[in-house]
């Protein structure tokens, strides 16, 4: 079950190689892990730029974790590190009360 105190985004660009890869890593990490890709907000970069500045994503895919208190963090990449992926991941389905960050991510 997810923490509903924190918050996943994915931002890609369209339809970019890049972009599809860290779609179906992420889907694939989520069923693994018993997450539910429902939950995590899209952003394209192409129809809304302004949102990577207002998150200060600086390259896409990004996939963002916003834990509602402390600075978001960001994993850069296609996602296809799976055991950064699933140790990112287990930060978000995890009880609020950890607040470290996994192996390979770092803040926006």
């Amino acid at each position: 079950m997810t923490d509903t105190s924190k918050h996943l985004t994915l931002f890609v660009t369209g339809d970019a190689p890049r972009s599809r890869r860290a779609r179906a890593n992420l889907a694939a990490a989520l069923r693994r892990a018993g997450g539910d890709t429902a939950t995590v907000t899209e952003v394209d970069l192409l129809a809304d730029p302004q949102r990577a500045l207002a998150n200060g994503i600086f390259a896409t895919p990004a996939l963002m974790l916003d834990t509602g208190g402390s600075e978001p963090i960001v994993m850069y990449g296609d996602l296809s590190e799976h055991g950064k992926l699933d140790s990112f991941l287990s930060e978000w389905l995890a009880p609020a009360a950890c607040g470290r960050r996994p192996n390979g991510v770092s803040s926006p």
